[in-house]
């Protein structure tokens, strides 16, 4: 069998939660008798974790992390002194297999760090694993048959439209504060267009010139479109201007990329009053290390530019910086004028060669620096209707025979006749409204 060595500390892309999932794996595998580190021993290990990502991704999957817990008690010791006698272990192929497709998987949303939940996705994909799977997950009714049946390439793809439909495409970087977690930043592919949002009918015609901007630069400056540099959501409601940029994104087909300068803020003042230490942030090496060395003026210089340049990587985009009227909340000399001048230089450095937009967000303009809003940055405004309440709109119901939009009340698709009640196909009874409703309660066929 063929085995790595990798050292997990010194690769800047593994975060402190997908480090201690090896080092897990190994006490785990040790305790079985294991020569190598297998993908088995890495999905015991990282569902023995308390981390909130794996479990969100879990029940996003339809398993259920705590009867998988219940039947590893007999299954894993986690044994610290038997993997101090024994030192370390390598990574069999498989297992090396798995981790570069958790690589491979943060390489496609952009990410800079490989998450324990990104971890999981990899080792998950792995045939390996289908076994222990089965084992651990005996009663559930919507992974059963495909866990027992399929083997190969055909459970690898089994898995990957799991992760498909149900595993957004977004990368979340967040820290705790207090009882609460504060997203920093975060990178998603929206799927909300303008027509999924109800009202914001003004707000959106004046974003739809960011958008042909967006989708074909350079037919826009060939047709004398101008190059819409900052644009400032103005208005009372964050959701409101968090939807509207997830349209915008949306309607132009591009990336988000969400930054909020309340949670920097915060994060750089807690850390400046020494209520918040590196180590209880669970961030990328790379991103960690802004915050370890220098003043709380260098430390906030360094994460703008860092996010300036992420979102240069993944043009064209849109960079959303929400609340950046926060930035009024830093004193003098906490920073306030440095992280102020990085921001200015930053957003004078764009041009058109690099097809992103920066959008911001604030409650009122008057809120914001008067030098943000000059020529060249934050020079437009698209105000939110006051009073007005944002949504998404509910999905419609299509026929499955012309996929035309019909109506909730209609038995007949008025457009090609087709029946709109659904049935079971085995005995034609009617099938049941009611939510999880899995079976027909006539014959007991299972429905599609």
């Amino acid at each position: 069998m063929t085995t790595t060595t990798i050292s997990i500390r010194e690769n800047e892309r593994f975060t402190p939660s997908a480090q201690e999932a090896f080092r897990t794996a190994q006490r785990v595998a040790l305790s079985m008798g294991a020569p190598t580190i297998d993908p088995e021993h890495l999905l015991l290990a990282i569902i023995l974790q308390d981390d909130e990502r794996v479990v969100q991704i879990l029940d996003n999957l339809g398993m259920d992390i705590k009867a998988m817990r219940a039947r590893m008690a007999n299954i894993a010791h986690n044994d610290a002194e038997t993997a101090q006698q024994e030192g370390e272990l390598p990574l069999s192929r498989e297992a090396q297999e798995s981790v570069n497709w958790a690589l491979a998987f943060i390489a496609h949303l952009h990410a800079t760090a490989v998450f324990a939940d990104h971890l999981l996705l990899g080792v998950l994909r792995h045939r390996r694993t289908q076994p222990l799977l089965a084992l651990l997950l005996p009663s559930l009714e919507s992974l059963q048959n495909p866990l027992a049946q399929e083997t190969g390439a055909a459970y690898t793809a089994y898995i990957d439209q799991l992760i498909d439909t149900r595993v957004r495409d977004q990368s979340i970087i967040s820290y705790a504060r207090g009882t609460a977690r504060r997203i920093l930043r975060k990178f998603e592919r929206p799927n909300v267009t303008f027509v999924d949002v109800i009202g914001l009918d003004q707000a959106k015609r004046e974003a739809r010139e960011i958008v042909e901007y967006l989708r074909a630069a350079p037919v826009f400056h060939l047709t004398g479109g101008k190059f819409p540099h900052g644009v400032l959501l103005v208005g009372s409601t964050g959701n409101e201007r968090r939807l509207l940029a997830q349209a915008i994104a949306g309607e132009a087909v591009v990336p988000l990329m969400l930054f909020s300068m309340a949670a920097l803020v915060e994060l750089l003042a807690d850390l400046q009053a020494g209520e918040l230490h590196l180590e209880d942030l669970e961030l990328p090496v790379r991103e960690l290390s802004f915050f370890r060395r220098g003043s709380i003026a260098d430390k906030g210089q360094r994460y703008v530019q860092y996010l300036f340049q992420q979102a240069k990587n993944t043009s064209p985009g849109i960079l959303l910086i929400e609340d950046i009227d926060a930035l009024a909340r830093l004193g003098k000399n906490d920073g306030r004028e440095q992280l102020l001048y990085s921001l200015l230089s930053e957003m004078d450095a764009l041009d058109k060669h690099y097809r992103m937009v920066v959008l911001a967000s604030a409650t009122r303009a008057d809120d914001v620096d008067a030098a943000l809003l000059r020529p060249g940055r934050l020079e437009r405004r698209i105000v939110l209707e006051r009073g007005l309440v944002a949504m998404q709109a509910e999905p419609g119901q299509f026929c499955s025979s012309c996929k035309r939009e019909v109506q909730p009340d209609w038995l007949y698709c008025v457009y090609c006749g087709s029946s709109l009640v659904q049935v079971c196909a085995q005995c034609g009874a009617l099938r049941p409204t009611l939510a999880g409703a899995h079976f027909c309660p006539s014959c007991g066929t299972a429905f599609p």
